[in-house]
């Protein structure tokens, strides 16, 4: 009698806004099966039964207190979790002799503001107690994770759709668009905005290849935040007011993408109009 032989995934932070949409597609891969961790890693006792429960061929891990303000407001459960639980994580994956594979969901927050494209090597320079967490459990990651493991860091920038709360800044802006509020832009800022879909995309493919190293998971392009503005007024057909600020501290940066392109021939499918139509449900 022969049977499939499949690679099992265990998976962290299932149920957040990325996880969500992860979990989807790896559910329809072939040759996988998919287990996910639902508790708290933090808890190492709990942590230790799922690992000692089953056999991963790889993990996935991307748990984490995400939203900046949710992590400022509570600066020491975010570094519990968020660099705490990976070490956790971690020290469990290194006793498994059956992990091939490790990805951790990292940050385009572990950078320096910049006006030119990051590349993967470029300066480190956190401008949030978020990024903060995650270069912490990168630099970790690095240092302590099997050598016989391949591991994969994606750093994602500013990650969107349309099921994301209003505590982000694309939700946010919808929703003083939508109550017609004057709209503050500075007009020299700009941000990289990448749609879940072709996050999850980029995901799947660097497991399939078992893919080694850090990769920028982003657009490449910067939209500045006026533009995207101009793209609601068009589609919500109405003329939006808008102020014009300075700000004194640049918050903008976007991605050199070269190197995942070229390591697994992927690119961005749903570009900004995707994703504001997406917001407006259009799509």
């Amino acid at each position: 009698m022969s049977y499939k032989k499949f690679k099992l995934i265990g998976l962290t932070g299932s149920t957040g806004f990325l996880g969500q949409s992860l979990k989807k597609k790896l559910k329809k891969l072939n040759n996988y099966q998919l287990n996910c961790y639902k508790r708290d890693i933090t808890n190492k006792s709990q942590l230790k039964k799922w690992f000692n429960a089953n056999d991963f061929y790889c993990v996935i891990h991307l748990a984490a207190i995400v939203p900046v303000k949710k992590v400022n407001k509570n600066i020491n459960f975010a570094k519990k979790v968020n660099i705490g639980g990976t070490k956790n994580i971690i020290n469990e994956i290194n006793k498994k002799k059956s992990i091939k594979w490790f990805f951790f969901s990292s940050s385009s927050h572990v950078y320096k503001f910049n006006n030119k494209k990051v590349k993967e090597t470029s300066l480190k320079k956190p401008f949030s107690i978020y990024g903060k967490t995650k270069l912490e459990a990168e630099t970790f990651i690095i240092k302590k994770i099997n050598k016989k493991i391949k591991f994969c860091i994606g750093r994602i920038f500013s990650l969107e759709g349309k099921n994301k709360d209003d505590s982000y800044f694309l939700p946010a802006l919808l929703k003083k668009i939508k109550k017609k509020k004057v709209i503050k832009d500075d007009f020299n800022q700009f941000r990289d905005f990448i749609h879940v879909d072709d996050v999850v995309r980029a995901i799947v493919i660097l497991l399939q290849k078992e893919q080694l190293g850090i990769y920028n998971i982003a657009s490449g392009k910067k939209t500045k935040f006026y533009e995207l503005t101009n793209l609601f007024s068009k589609l919500l057909k109405r003329k939006i007011k808008l102020k014009k600020i300075t700000s004194k501290i640049s918050n903008s940066s976007y991605a050199d993408i070269n190197k995942i392109r070229k390591a697994i021939n992927w690119k961005v499918k749903k570009k900004i109009f995707y994703i504001i139509k997406d917001y407006l449900n259009l799509v």
